[in-house]
């Protein structure tokens, strides 16, 4: 019988699902869903049942590639729902080797529990005498060895609401995942990633940094001004359907033109007669530019100051506007790298950018078999009694 598992994203601008087949040889992504987000403002449901509708087909797009019920599924947050924080646990040796056991033992971590919140627990690395930072500490010897590891705290209101929802879909919730640990070690544990580096995730209502020191998450920020503020500008100066201005936004605007060609757009009018008018591409261009440099100066000046060098990642569907590299580049005086997931991974072309990056950094981290013993995982399940989540012990 096929192995399949599912991952549900929610977010603010569309609904992505992933199924994906675990077999002997690996797992590949069998199926994919990609619907616009109704009735969901990123942080509140304005109507239930346009929400539910659009997970609803999201879902059946998947189920359809990939011949296959969804029954259960992980969901992912990508929101204001969602805190990270961090714990650490001692254990004195007083010079003996590390053992496995010892690992086994420091990481059954007993935290207080909000029942505001649903809790995952996550090692990130161990401490050698406060000094030395590794992920196998095993075969080394010290007086103190230290468990660093991250506590997603999801909002219990938020829980709740979605299990309803998806009672309704006849999908069981396996667990509540969130993208902040899900790029943290994803990028963490890819070998090519370098030790220092600031992620960007330039989402739709949101930007998302994660700033990465010595393969350890240093700092985390959510800001709200998203890309969304770019097409909210179109719309109010030119008149046009939001629906337009995100097109214009991601496939007309140019950031490194300078030719200022003129571009049709349609009048929007509630009885209107479908008029047209030209624009200057210098104007829409002028529209992006000026809210992207008071969105990125707030980004720059939220950042800790660090003499460290890092790299900037960009992911997210606001690093799709055509020549983002050249405006970063020229604006700031930095080089940037965009993070997709590969080409191979098995998600169609249509779904194969930055715009799905969490989602498969999510399927990544429980799919990965490199991982295997080497870190775990505990579920703090205020509604049962289990200690361990099983399958992220295997995992992580």
């Amino acid at each position: 019988m096929n192995n399949y598992k599912t991952i549900i994203e929610i977010g603010s601008f569309s609904i992505k699902t992933i199924i994906y087949a675990e077999l002997l040889e690996g797992a590949s992504i069998i199926g994919t869903g990609k619907t616009r987000t109704m009735g969901y403002t990123g942080e509140e449901i304005e109507n239930f049942d346009n929400f539910i509708d659009c997970i609803k087909n999201s879902i059946v797009q998947a189920e359809k590639q990939a011949n296959y019920i969804i029954k259960d599924a992980y969901i992912l947050i990508t929101n204001h729902s969602v805190k990270i924080k961090k714990t650490q646990k001692d254990l004195n040796l007083n010079g003996a080797i590390i053992e496995k056991n010892d690992l086994r033992k420091i990481s059954r971590i007993k935290i207080s529990k909000d029942e505001n919140y649903h809790y995952n627990l996550y090692t990130s690395h161990y401490k050698i005498d406060d000094k030395l930072i590794t992920d196998n500490p095993v075969g080394l010897n010290c007086k103190k060895l230290s468990i660093i590891s991250l506590v997603a705290m999801i909002d219990i209101k938020k829980i709740n609401l979605l299990n309803n929802i998806f009672q309704k879909l006849q999908i069981k919730i396996i667990n509540y995942l969130d993208s902040t640990t899900s790029y943290y070690f994803y990028l963490k544990n890819k070998p090519k990633t370098k030790t220092d580096v600031i992620l960007i995730d330039y989402g739709f209502n949101n930007i998302n940094i994660i700033m990465i020191k010595n393969k350890v998450l240093h700092f985390i920020k959510k800001i709200s001004q998203g890309s969304k503020k770019i097409s909210n500008d179109l719309v109010n100066i030119h008149n046009i359907s939001f629906d337009f201005a995100e097109k214009l936004k991601i496939s007309t605007i140019d950031l490194s033109d300078t030719r200022n060609s003129t571009v049709e757009i349609p009048i929007w009018e509630e009885f209107g007669d479908n008029k047209k008018k030209n624009v200057g591409h210098d104007n829409l261009k002028e529209i992006a530019v000026d809210r992207l440099d008071e969105t990125f100066e707030l980004v720059f000046k939220s950042l800790p100051k660090d003499k460290s060098f890092y790299s900037y990642l960009f992911t997210g569907g606001g690093s799709q506007i055509k020549n983002f590299y050249n405006y970063f580049r020229t604006k700031f005086g930095y080089d940037i790298q965009f993070l997709e997931p590969p080409k191979s991974c098995g998600i169609p072309k249509v779904l194969n950018d930055a715009s799905i990056m969490s989602l498969y950094s999510c399927y990544w981290l429980l799919t990965n078999k490199s991982l295997i013993n080497e870190n775990f995982i505990q579920k703090i399940d205020s509604f049962s009694k289990k200690i361990w989540y099983k399958r992220f012990v295997d995992l992580l």
